[in-house]
């Protein structure tokens, strides 16, 4: 099966915008009133992304705002339309892109299908073994369905800290919060691209030619 012209295309922006913003996040510096600024992640990179303030031992410094930040915040906003879209085709009537698609676990007939898929496949799956797509594709979609509501929260949590943020001083209760539950929702998202990115790549060692359904361009 072969997905739609137009799903394809939004997968293909997705997985890129999310790879870049996972990268400019472990990247770049976050601006504000820091008690023990950390130091940038790779020594090599562009004056840009280094900090901003001085360090002055244990003191309170303001780290400010850097273009890695910056970068970071819109891509945000473009990778948030993006999920909009998608989750707008997800209640349309677009072919396979409906919630049932998506979230098979909602419906007791989606349920049924998982559980006994698992149970099916799971030795093979210890083994490093998938089961050809045509032969199931309810722990894929459920796979798919997961990592599309971890990226739908952490762009929600990363809106709430666009617009609560302070760049010129230490956050609030409530934004420090935000934050904690935006990195704990990337840490999650991170797992489940890593089993994603996994599960393709043995598809393809297998000759299951997954990548063929996914791709831009192929009909």
């Amino acid at each position: 099966m072969i997905y739609p012209q137009a799903i394809r295309i939004l997968h293909s922006l997705l997985a890129l915008a999310m790879l870049a913003q996972l990268a400019v996040g472990e990247l770049m510096d976050v601006p504000g009133a820091q008690e023990s600024p950390e130091q940038t992640s790779l020594q090599i990179i562009t004056p840009a992304f280094a900090h901003g303030g001085q360090h002055a031992g244990n003191a309170v410094v303001i780290v400010e705002e850097t273009l890695g930040f910056e970068v970071h915040e819109f891509l945000g906003l473009f990778i948030a339309g993006l999920l909009l879209i998608r989750l707008l085709l997800a209640f349309s009537s677009f072919p396979e892109a409906g919630w049932r698609n998506l979230f098979p676990w909602l419906s007791s007939k989606g349920r049924t299908a998982l559980v006994a898929e698992a149970k099916t496949q799971a030795s093979g799956w210890m083994k490093g073994k998938l089961a050809p797509p045509e032969e199931g594709e309810t722990v894929a979609r459920s796979v798919h369905g997961l990592m599309l509501l971890t990226a739908l929260g952490i762009a929600v949590a990363g809106v709430f800290l666009f617009f609560g943020w302070n760049e010129h001083g230490k956050q609030t209760e409530l934004i420090e919060l935000i934050g904690e539950v935006h990195e704990t929702l990337v840490g999650l998202f991170e797992a489940l691209l890593g089993a994603h990115v996994l599960a393709v790549i043995l598809h393809q060692m297998q000759g299951h030619n997954i990548l063929a359904r996914i791709r831009p361009g192929r009909s």
